[in-house]
């Protein structure tokens, strides 16, 4: 067993290993990068700045559709788009190895910049009636960064998330400033609420030798022994990127398709 894998779970049964990522995760780190190249195309669809822009000028910008989207998603993939899709969230994966340290504070920011984001966005709509929808508002050429200047925002967002994966640790931002998460998070609750079937982790808390390769993987920085050990392995937190199903020696995690009940496993 490495030492990190010693040092974050706290024990260190013979026989554990941590072997090579699986293809798996060489997949989602793919897509996570290509993602994260083609920020400078998609930034404006995600831009929390472009929504207020338009919801003060009476008009529903592509970013709000967007979040409609990822709230509309996470009633059947939970947090998946974070895990496999999102550029900010490749940028943590990235730096990772260079600030590996499991973020346990601070989650409730991104609650408070959110709440602070839809307040103005919801005020704003009011007060601009008649709205009316354009999704390229801001991106008229398709391009969100189509000219020189419009790097210099660019630069400062992704300056934004280096500078919080490095100082904060694990996805950095994703805990903090992140103001699409809680789309996902309301999502995926709201999914649980209504019995819903979707993607999420099933455990068999029998097999769980609580060796920490899941903690010691987990991007997150989530308590997998715990939730494994209790039999549901649910966290609005999680991000569905499967590091712990992959990496588990024992076989004690999967992805399943179905519902969240308490203490149900594979």
């Amino acid at each position: 067993m490495t030492d990190r894998v010693k040092d974050e779970a706290g024990i260190a049964p013979a026989g554990v290993t941590t072997n090579a990522k699986p293809r798996r995760q060489g997949l989602r780190r793919l897509v996570g990068l290509i993602s994260l190249l083609a920020f400078p195309v998609t930034m404006n669809w995600m831009s929390p700045a472009v929504s207020q822009f338009g919801a003060w000028s009476g008009v529903v910008a592509g970013s709000v559709l967007f979040f409609a989207a990822l709230f509309a998603s996470a009633l059947f993939l939970g947090r998946g788009f974070c895990g496999w899709v999102c550029p900010a969230g490749a940028v943590g994966d990235l730096l990772r190895p260079l600030k590996d340290k499991r973020v346990r504070k601070g989650r409730w920011v991104k609650f408070v910049v959110w709440g602070l984001w839809f307040v103005l966005l919801v005020f704003g709509f009011h007060r601009n009636r008649p709205l009316t929808i354009d999704p390229l508002f801001f991106t008229e050429s398709g391009v969100s960064v189509s000219e020189p200047r419009q790097y210099i925002i660019y630069g400062m967002v992704v300056a934004v998330f280096i500078v919080l994966a490095l100082s904060v640790g694990r996805r950095g931002a994703c805990h903090t400033v992140c103001w699409m998460a809680p789309f996902m998070m309301a999502g995926r609750a709201t999914g649980n609420f209504l019995k819903i079937p979707a993607l999420r982790l099933r455990s068999k808390p029998e097999r769980c030798t609580a060796c920490g390769s899941c903690v010691a993987a987990c991007p997150m920085s989530l308590n997998v022994t715990k939730m494994v050990k209790g039999g549901r392995p649910e966290s609005l937190d999680c991000a569905l990127c499967g590091e712990c199903v992959d990496l588990c020696p024992e076989e004690a995690l999967k992805f399943g398709f179905g519902l969240t009940l308490p203490g149900r496993s594979i």
